[in-house]
């Protein structure tokens, strides 16, 4: 049995679910403007925030323990090694309870800001990708490019920004996608997932900013090599579940 249609009733119940890997420099900035906003936001209700500490080897897990403290809808979860950012994604996404989800990467280069306007695109669907204005480097947005048109291809979508991780999505929609991606390719298997379940997300133009702290954690050769083979991946799924031998999820 499919879950019932999401209803946008304002305000609303929002988790915001995020990995966080090596932040320290950057995490208490913006865990702070995240609270202010949506503490100040009219269209959310109640909010939690739940950053999954994918084994940082700095200080970032014990600034997310100190701001814990502080900020009562802030859980902080923790993995003793690095499992990469798809498996720190999927740990706080499993312990979320909002109705919508908001997918967001901890280093601040997605503003929170960005969020009215994904809900005002929702309309019915049960998802909101935002589609970045690029600030990331040339060969990051060649691959991010050469990918997207290859899995819209093989959904036959016309997703503008298929590996955006910025995405609001029907919460128990998402806590069902059983998401097998570890490393850096999670934004790309949430769109293609969603696709396979018939739903198509709404697109919204949002704010994209360049990193200013820390590092990315995406080596280019083998983030590059890891995309091809996942976009792979993706293709021979997709003629499996067409041919049956593969059963198609449901919303």
């Amino acid at each position: 049995m499919s879950d019932p249609a999401p209803t946008l009733l304002a305000p609303i119940r929002l988790s915001v679910a995020a990995p966080a890997y090596n932040e320290a420099e950057g995490i208490e900035a913006v865990l702070a403007e995240w609270h202010a906003f949506l503490s100040a936001c009219d269209a959310v209700a109640e909010f939690e925030i739940v950053i999954c500490n994918d084994g940082s080897r700095d200080r970032t897990g014990d600034i997310l323990d100190r701001l814990a403290l502080s900020y009562p809808q802030l859980r902080v979860l923790h993995f003793k090694q690095n499992q990469g950012a798809a498996a720190a994604l999927n740990f706080a996404i499993a312990a979320t309870h909002g109705d919508w989800v908001l997918l967001i990467d901890s280093d601040g280069q997605f503003p929170i800001a960005n969020l009215p306007d994904m809900l005002a695109a929702l309309g019915k669907s049960r998802a909101a990708i935002g589609i970045r204005q690029k600030k990331d480097a040339p060969f990051a947005q060649f691959g991010s490019w050469a990918s997207g048109v290859v899995c819209n291809l093989v959904h036959g979508s016309r997703m503008r920004d298929f590996n955006s991780a910025f995405k609001l999505v029907w919460g128990p929609t998402l806590r069902k996608l059983g998401l097998e991606a570890r490393g850096m390719n999670y934004s790309t298997e949430v769109t293609s997932r969603l696709l396979e379940c018939g739903i198509t997300p709404a697109e919204v133009t949002i704010e994209h900013r360049p990193r200013t702290t820390g590092v990315s954690s995406m080596k280019l050769v083998r983030g590059a090599a890891h995309r091809l083979l996942f976009v792979l991946y993706i293709a021979l799924r997709q003629l499996l579940l067409r041919l049956g031998i593969l059963t198609r999820p449901t919303p």
